[in-house]
């Protein structure tokens, strides 16, 4: 997947990220150095740390930790890093913050901004080259050790039994938010820092390992200090804390994983901690600090899963979540009727390589806004495949539901099938679902142009076929060509795209403000899908030059069809099929809105075409097919004309399917 989101919102642009240092997220990047010249610039959005265990970002903003083979039951911190996504194992926490391993090899962003998927064999050059504050890089704005005033702050950590933790990471914060840094902590679990005298934060997580014998244990703490004259001892005792558990109704379920977070913020800071538990992993919180000015939040989201030969399979998703401080109960209980119990057919749309490997990815966070880690767990996933998924059903809670299926290399990236991503609000009771729906039109493509060095540059990220109908499908394995224009004349082409893998991006020749065309044709389709056998698809806009260090985004805009009679890529081939076509383009990006719009589609695969009334009001259109009594396949063609007079014209060949 190329194009999930680095800082665990969706909220930033793929200019913007340009601006800060990253070529995409995910894939390669097709680059003309010169309108002649395409080369490869690896963007890719999965790295596999030193470790082993991979971190996948997810283009529904949320992102996927796999433990290798053998570390299936390892914990991972997910400390929040000024926007970064950085995860780091447990057993390696003492390595990186000691100087023994190098942190920026968990930095996730960074390495994918600098196109590395092999955190161990990542160059040096091409590693991050900010300081780094024990774990994330240091964003401080002041040196408050420098102080010519020092205080020592003791701090002594006690696991559930009373003796040293076999790990930490703690960090000390001024209360103001103005500076921090990581407190070193001993085999002894004694540690210390000199600070001058003044309010702080300490921020904790201290473990202890499963053994043959036992159960491992985490501890997180939020706990205000007041550094003194003379010095102030702190002891964090872990029988102090409140376990954190839950308890559903299958009596064979089994926690996967859970991932637990706690945070506070305030408009000068963020802080908080984060961690993957694994199976052989109980959290426990220390009591809720008094922290007046800061926002608190608590996150536990636990994954269960039935026996894996079970004859009816299932899977809890699950999200307890507080926005004002901690829950009172920790030891959260469900029951299924007040869950959602959503029988889901994960269908294979179509393909032809047969039953394929796949993973589902759930993540319920707050429908106004994230809080937490963003970190989701994989449940590996058969398509085609059946199972009931209990969630939490709540109108607070908005869950983001993925699966990525299909043919992978050795190291884990796709080379075929899809991704398709929804979301939902889930009420209790049982439901019905299929993923995907189907039914495909064109990608959310998007563009952008700047100015680097003097150098103007253009960038598009295409996916000339995809799919709405209340879900995001994005394909892979599909190849073609683009062709940019100027004022009808050509100044870059790439051949063979690969547009699940690879964005277009090109250096323009010098010149004014102009319109611009880029042309897109599939060349090699996907030969083992029976939806999308063919696509095209033309944007053309307005474009002038930006000023140095300055993005402009360019909006691509596409006109997505949906229908609920779209079933697995089928609809029915009888009767008065209704469809909804809707002006879609980059949700984060500049607004527009449609002046025009028309729709055509073809029964014989593109040969003739057909021209459909559609009933448009504002972005949203309606249309009635009635379809030709020997049809098996229905292609559409699509333009849109919006208010930017940016025009659009996309076709896709078998975009659905009757029976």
């Amino acid at each position: 997947m190329r194009r999930p989101n680095l800082i665990g919102t969706a909220a930033a642009s793929a200019a913007a990220a340009v601006l800060a240092g990253s070529v995409f997220t995910g894939g390669t990047t097709a680059h003309a150095e010169t309108p002649a010249a395409i080369e490869d610039a690896a963007a890719p959005s999965a790295v596999t740390l030193p470790t082993g265990d991979r971190v996948t970002l997810l283009p529904n903003g949320t992102t996927a930790i796999e433990p290798a083979a053998g570390r299936e039951d390892a914990t991972f911190l997910t400390p929040p890093a000024g926007g970064d996504v950085v995860v780091v194992p447990t057993d390696r926490v003492a390595a990186v913050t000691s100087g023994d391993e190098d942190a920026r090899r968990y930095n996730v962003s960074e390495l994918l901004r600098a196109g590395e998927t092999d955190a161990a064999t990542a160059p040096e050059s091409e590693l991050d080259d900010r300081a780094y504050a024990g774990l994330v890089p240091d964003t401080g704005t002041a040196d408050l050790t420098a102080a010519a005033d020092l205080e020592k702050l003791n701090l002594t950590l006690l696991n559930r039994g009373g003796k040293a933790p076999d790990g930490s990471w703690m960090l000390w914060s001024a209360r103001d938010g103005s500076d921090f840094d990581a407190i070193p902590v001993d085999e002894n679990g004694n540690g210390g820092v000199a600070l001058p005298v003044g309010d702080y934060v300490i921020v904790s997580g201290f473990w202890s390992d499963p053994t043959d014998t036992s159960r491992g244990h985490v501890v997180l703490g939020m706990t205000p200090v007041t550094v003194a004259e003379g010095g102030t001892d702190l002891v964090l005792d872990g029988a102090d804390a409140r376990p954190v558990s839950i308890d559903v109704e299958q009596p064979d379920a089994s926690v996967l994983n859970a991932a637990v977070h706690i945070g506070a913020s305030n408009a000068a800071t963020t802080l908080g901690y984060g961690t993957y538990l694994g199976s052989q992993v109980d959290a426990f919180v220390l009591p809720e600090p008094d922290l007046p000015d800061y926002s608190l939040d608590f996150v536990y989201q636990p994954v269960l899963t039935g026996p894996a030969d079970a004859d009816d399979p299932y899977v809890y998703n699950l999200a307890f979540l507080e926005r004002d401080g901690y829950p009172a109960d920790t030891e959260f209980s469900v029951a299924d009727e007040d869950l959602a119990a959503v029988a889901t057919d994960y269908t294979d749309l179509g393909t032809a390589y047969g039953a394929a490997e796949g993973d589902t990815c759930d993540y319920g966070d707050h429908v106004d806004g994230w809080i937490g880690t963003g970190y989701c767990t994989v449940v590996p996933t058969a398509v085609p495949s059946q199972r009931t998924v209990y969630y939490t059903a709540d109108p607070e809670v908005d869950w983001d539901n993925g699966l990525m299926a299909g043919p992978r290399t050795p190291d884990g990236v796709l080379t075929d099938g899809f991704v398709v991503t929804s979301s939902a609000v889930y009420e209790p009771g049982p439901a019905e679902r299929l993923m995907p729906r189907g039914g495909l039109s064109a990608g959310i493509s998007e563009g952008f142009r700047f100015t680097d060095g003097g150098l103007e540059l253009l960038g598009a990220d295409l996916y000339p076929v995809g799919g709405g109908n209340d879900e995001r499908i994005v394909l892979a394995g599909d190849k073609g060509d683009v062709t940019l224009s100027r004022d009808g004349e050509v100044i870059a082409s790439a051949t063979g795209l690969d547009f699940y893998l690879e964005a277009f991006f090109t250096e323009l020749p010098a010149g004014d403000a102009g319109r611009y065309t880029i042309s897109v044709d599939a060349t090699e389709p996907s030969a083992s899908r029976d939806f999308g056998t063919g696509f095209s698809a033309e944007w053309s806009f307005d474009s002038a030059p930006v000023a140095e260090g300055e993005a402009d985004q360019i909006v691509l805009p596409v006109v997505q069809l949906s229908s609920p009679d779209i079933e697995a890529g089928y609809a029915p081939k009888r009767g008065c099929q209704e469809l909804t076509l809707d002006l879609r383009y980059n949700e984060y990006g500049p607004v527009v809105h449609a002046e025009d719009m028309t729709f055509e589609v073809s029964y014989d695969d593109g040969r003739t075409w057909k021209s459909v009334d559609i009933d448009r009001d504002g972005d949203t259109a309606t249309a009635e097919l009635t379809h030709p009594r020997r049809a098996k396949w229905v292609s559409v063609r699509m333009t849109a004309l919006d208010d930017q007079g940016t025009e659009v014209t996309h076709t896709t060949i078998r975009a659905f399917g009757l029976r």
